[in-house]
């Protein structure tokens, strides 16, 4: 099975449910893709399927768009360049989240933590593991998207409505609990942490 196969499957459930509703850019250019990984390090397989095919994607539904937006090339250079006096460790890309705040970021570059995502939030200490790859964190948030929002955008209604949060998502990919348990990530999620507490800037 091929690496795209995921990302096309998750696109395919997420268009299929919401329809017109599902904003799906045009893919990113050569010329997007060469600055962001010259940015950043060599973009992960599955990353760069996805940016391929959408250079991001919205949906256009009752709800808080840091929950309905996938950041494209542009937007996730337009973060890391824009200066905001923060100096972000090299590898890191953001894919979806609260532009000055809590984000999901994409690992990219070499090393153990290469592909894997986490949640931070750039200021503050506690940055957590929260999918194995982009391919199983795209499918774990189109499976909870289509569950918390109807076919035209409304938010459905359920007595126990699951957050997109470490807990759903480590309960729809196995490699993750094997993965929290790495040393090396957990010894380089400490050197965020460090990092943000004494005011490093990574550079």
């Amino acid at each position: 099975m091929s690496s795209e196969s995921p990302i096309r499957a998750a696109l395919n459930r997420l268009s299929t449910h919401f329809g017109a509703c599902l904003l799906i850019y045009p893919p990113a250019t050569a010329d997007a893709l060469a600055e962001l990984a010259h940015f950043a390090g060599p973009l992960p397989r599955e990353f760069m399927s996805f940016l391929s095919i959408s250079n991001g994607l919205r949906i256009h539904a009752d709800g808080p768009d840091t929950e309905l937006h996938l950041w494209g090339a542009t937007e996730i250079l337009a973060c890391a360049l824009g200066g905001d006096g923060l100096g972000l460790p090299p590898g890191l890309f953001c894919v979806r989240g609260d532009p000055t705040g809590e984000r999901d970021w994409l690992v990219g570059g070499d090393g153990p933590t290469r592909g894997v995502l986490i949640r931070w939030d750039p200021w503050i200490p506690g940055a957590q593991l929260i999918a194995s790859s982009f391919g199983a964190y795209l499918a774990a948030w189109a499976g909870w998207v289509t569950s918390r929002y109807g076919r035209e955008g409304e938010r459905v209604a359920r007595p126990r409505q699951a957050l997109f949060d470490r807990a759903f998502l480590r309960s729809v990919d196995p490699m993750l609990a094997m993965l929290s348990c790495d040393v090396r990530i957990k010894e380089w999620l400490g050197q965020l942490d460090h990092a943000v507490a004494c005011g490093d800037d990574f550079e």
